[in-house]
């Protein structure tokens, strides 16, 4: 196999895209307004429901309001609140955050005032707000509330594939107050204020369980027919009706499609459900989505996975199916208003969602109407908006540490620097670079020096691995933002304790980022500080071995082990790019998943079935007792079971990593310049959390 050639240096502006290039002249459709039932939107661009976990008390609070009201302010005509328990009987409470306040309820009437004043914050810019009404049904969590353990309930008894509690299966009785418990949802949220409610039959909540093969047995009224799976969304929509009437726009989203073959839904079906629910009348708007819990990596794809508007072919098929009876929107990775322009102008929508394009630019709109495209900041995909939620976190976005920290960092909260020093900035990775481009738009003359010929720091190394080139388009962003705004960038440079005494700055920052340990320590193996054998020739780290693999994939031999004690996506992408080339893989890990931290951004059910069609080897619970040569000794964790390996040319350690702060600790002993640390040079942490310390220490300057 050919090796990959090396990639040129980093440029010293963003290419535009061919969307990015269009002249503001050529965006005509979407800044027309539209009727969607009883509101009226100043154009086509929205932000469609999603989670971000920032409920207070089961209601709206200040986090969530300035996060919204922010979006509002960037331009965008319509804004969606996440899926809202509609009863107290089916919380839809979620992993990781069920026992908390964040979920929202719309059912009790002491949430009014919240509400209100979200749609107060809201329409101060000339925006509405939809609130999206949802009950988990079989992904409820029987046990989320200590005073209040009950059995889950769904259409039949056929559990969660996640959350696995059978379920009860609801009576007639059960869906009428259910239903009754929409209507006053609505009823409580139009008193707030609120322009429209979504009736949620997406992603495997209630609504969609009632329409999926795969949940719903019954025989009775709700089930078998298409229609009469679809009578628990018209039912609900009845009951909001009868407590609103036309003063509220009324929607459904939608899955166009589980994923799951014929034992889901279908296109197909989805195709003659539409039908049934835009002949009640009672619909506005459909809004056409993928995926359920069987499929979720479908529904927010990472990275790499697929093309950009990738559901827009189902909307097309959905406009056809509606005709004129209700408005269609549709999301999927909707990234630039170029494209949301020609989804309009072909007919399959009428509104455009993008929603991690807000989350990473809450001004892509107006930066977009304002001809400044080049400034927008891109989401690259990483899925760290879906990771959080998995681990109990609040949402943030790894491009843009102020979504959800809008009331410190949001726009406006930028403040000049009381007296502008001189700053040097060591190390071009992404808190370097955030950190420069933050101090100098607050008037600080900076300077950023890189040792490498390249910005870009450990991202450098990922952008190279397969389906990772999104990565540049951080890179990118974060390099574009240090020459529009003047930071003097200088590649190839080393910085040292003397050349920075000789230049005299006011203050020194050091991002100089880590190093991949080669000792093989594990906290696993607190019994030794090295592994024996890990300093022969061939045992490499995992960064230098990514070098060697980009350049010749069989550089590293014919047959190489993978220690991966990280659970990151660089050892499992030196993997792809080892088995590409036709070369024997195993990876071990300790942990009982392999890639246990891919897991939450979605990447691996796209990851894990190209490793087996490369016949990558992936043996979780496992780990190296020692290497002699090139034989190598494995055990299985669980039960100590030595397995050994012969012929092994190469061993890759992606262990721990170690700070590079030598040049900190010895600018801070000399005590002649303020001197900070952030990034991976204080810890090596993830690069959401490199940007935040860019951003954090960027504004104390």
């Amino acid at each position: 196999m050919q090796s990959r050639p090396a990639p040129p240096p980093t440029p010293p502006t963003r290419a535009r895209s061919s969307a990015e290039s269009s002249e503001m002249a050529d965006l005509e459709l979407i800044w027309r307004p539209l009727q969607i039932g009883a509101t009226t939107v100043k154009h086509r661009i929205m932000v469609a429901p999603h989670g971000q976990a920032y409920g207070e008390n089961h209601a709206p609070g200040d986090r969530m309001i300035a996060y919204f009201a922010e979006r509002a302010r960037g331009g965008a005509a319509l804004v969606g609140v996440e899926a809202t328990s509609a009863s107290r009987h089916l919380s839809g409470a979620q992993p990781g955050g069920a026992t908390s306040g964040w979920r929202l309820t719309a059912y009790q009437q002491r949430t009014i005032p919240a509400y209100a004043r979200l749609a107060e914050a809201v329409h101060a810019h000339d925006c509405r707000i939809f609130v999206q009404l949802s009950t988990g049904g079989v992904n409820d969590v029987g046990r989320a509330w200590t005073d209040n353990w009950h059995p889950v309930r769904g259409p039949s008894r056929v559990p969660s594939p996640i959350m696995n509690e059978t379920p009860v299966a609801l009576t007639g009785a059960d869906i009428a107050e259910l239903t009754g418990d929409y209507g006053q949802s609505a009823a409580n949220l139009h008193e707030a204020g609120i322009d429209g409610v979504e009736i949620h039959a997406a992603h495997g909540y209630l609504g969609m369980q009632f329409i999926s093969p795969a949940f719903n047995k019954r025989s009775d009224a709700y089930g078998g027919s298409v229609a009469n799976r679809c009578r628990f969304s018209i039912e609900a929509a009845e009951a909001i009706r009868r407590r609103v009437g036309d003063a509220m726009t009324v929607g459904l989203r939608l899955s166009f499609d589980e994923f799951i073959g014929d034992a889901g839904v279908t296109p197909e079906l989805a195709e003659e459900c539409l039908d049934v629910l835009a002949a009640s009348g009672l619909f506005d708007y459909f809004s056409i989505s993928c995926g359920s819990w069987y499929s979720l990596h479908r529904t927010v794809p990472p990275m790499g996975s697929v093309p950009e508007a990738f559901l827009v072919p189902y909307a097309k098929r959905a406009k056809a199916v509606v005709g004129d009876r209700a408005k269609v929107f549709v999301a999927g990775r909707v990234l630039d208003l170029a494209t949301a322009e020609r989804v309009i102008a072909d007919g399959a929508a009428d509104m455009v969602a993008m929603v991690r394009a807000h989350l990473a630019d809450p001004f892509l709109v107006t930066k977009t109407k304002q001809g400044r495209q080049r400034e927008i900041v891109r989401c690259a995909g990483m899925n760290e908006c879906m990771a959080a939620p998995a681990k109990g976190r609040q949402v943030t976005c790894v491009v843009n540490p102020a979504a959800g920290r809008e009331r410190d960092w949001g726009e406006g909260t930028l403040r000049p620097a009381a007296e502008p020093r001189r700053i040097t900035v060591v190390g071009g990775g992404p808190a370097g670079m955030r950190a420069a481009g933050v101090a100098v738009k607050r008037g600080h003359e900076v300077t950023l020096i890189e040792r490498s010929p390249r910005l870009g720091g450990h991202l450098d190394l990922l952008r190279r691995l397969p389906t990772r080139g999104n990565w540049q388009i951080v890179v990118d962003d974060l390099a574009a933002a240090l020459e529009r705004n003047g930071v003097e960038v200088r590649l190839s440079e080393t910085a040292t304790a003397s050349s920075l005494a000789a230049a005299s700055p006011d203050a020194v920052v050091c991002a100089t980022g880590s190093t991949w340990d080669r000792t093989g320590f594990s906290a696993a193996r607190p019994d030794r500080a090295t592994m024996p054998g890990a300093g022969c020739d061939h045992v490499l780290d995992v960064a230098t071995a990514t070098l060697a693999a980009l350049e010749d994939p069989r550089a590293l031999g014919a047959k190489v082990l993978i220690l991966d004690d990280t659970g990151t996506y660089l050892p499992l992408g030196l993997a792809e790019l080892l088995g590409e080339g036709r070369v024997e893989v195993e990876v071990l890990s300790r942990f009982p998943v392999i890639g246990e931290l891919v897991a939450g951004t979605q990447d691996l059910p796209w990851l894990l079935p190209r490793l087996a069609k490369l016949d990558v080897r992936l043996s979780p619970n496992h780990f190296i007792e020692s290497i002699d040569g090139h034989r190598v000794e494995v055990y299985e964790t669980l039960t100590r079971r030595p397995r050994p390996l012969e012929d092994v040319d190469s061993v890759v350690l992606a262990m721990m990593r170690s700070p590079q702060d030598a040049l900190f600790r010895e600018l801070s002993d000399a005590g002649a310049v303020p001197t900070h640390c952030i990034g991976d040079a204080v810890a090596p942490r993830s690069v959401a959390e490199a940007i935040y310390e860019g951003e954090k220490l960027g504004r104390a300057l």
